[in-house]
């Protein structure tokens, strides 16, 4: 979720204040692949954690799956952290628009995935409403250059010393994983042509295409997150 990022020239009350947050959240992402439209859906349970997930792949659903949690999901916010990417961030994202209204805002930015629209909106004194929205309509390949731009910054200016040595380690293994990651579409690539040809059933045949047409960036992707924050605590635990 975006709300732990503060929002440059947001007024105080478009912003949750500082304390824990309870939040849960809901996803949606669809994708299309010729005349098959997958959805995908996931539902976080803010109060026990637990995690529900459904796929609809060409009409065909997987009956959907449910895992426990491990108790409540929780989010602290303080006062005067950094914004983590920063509105306009070179390299991440560039803010296209922002407008505030009485209860919120709403933030339009170019990422390096696509056109992402976040909306923050106070419902009450202890709750707060967040929708990401992200357009990939033009299809997107797996790219760590967002990743490098983001790690290098909270290598810099993470909250603790905890997270500025955990992103610059992670930062370190970068060009490893963008080898392994070139290596290994190429290996998936040729497995998922092999599953193509061995699909018997419509929906086994459109989950591989839909597949391989994700491995090489062609597949239209949109996804809307709505979370919700409630309040639970004028203070975050101690460290």
């Amino acid at each position: 979720m975006f709300v732990h990022v503060a929002a440059a020239g947001a007024a105080p009350g478009h912003l949750p204040p500082p304390g824990l947050y309870r939040v849960d959240t809901d996803t949606r992402v669809r994708e299309q692949v010729g005349p098959h439209e997958a959805t995908l859906e996931y539902r976080t349970d803010g109060r026990s954690g637990d995690q529900a997930s459904r796929a609809t792949i060409a009409g065909q659903s997987d009956g959907g799956r449910v895992s426990k949690g491990s108790g409540p999901v929780t989010q602290c916010i303080r006062s005067g952290a950094p914004a983590v990417p920063p509105p306009g961030a070179k390299g991440v994202c560039k803010t296209l628009s922002r407008t505030h209204g009485a209860t919120g805002f709403v933030q339009v930015a170019a990422c390096p995935a696509g056109k992402m629209t976040l909306t923050i909106r106070r419902l009450d004194d202890r709750t707060w409403e967040t929708i990401e929205e992200l357009d990939m309509s033009s299809g997107t390949r797996p790219d760590l250059g967002g990743t490098r731009t983001l790690l290098e910054m909270a290598a810099r200016h993470g909250e603790t010393a905890r997270d500025r040595a955990e992103a610059a380690e992670t930062l370190a293994k970068l060009p490893q994983m963008e080898a392994a990651m070139t290596g290994g579409q190429a290996r998936a690539d040729a497995m998922l042509q092999e599953a193509l040809a061995k699909a018997r059933t419509p929906q086994e045949q459109a989950m591989a295409r839909q597949a391989i047409a994700r491995m090489n960036g062609q597949v239209p992707v949109r996804s809307r997150t709505r979370g919700t924050m409630t309040r639970i605590a004028d203070r975050c635990p101690a460290r």
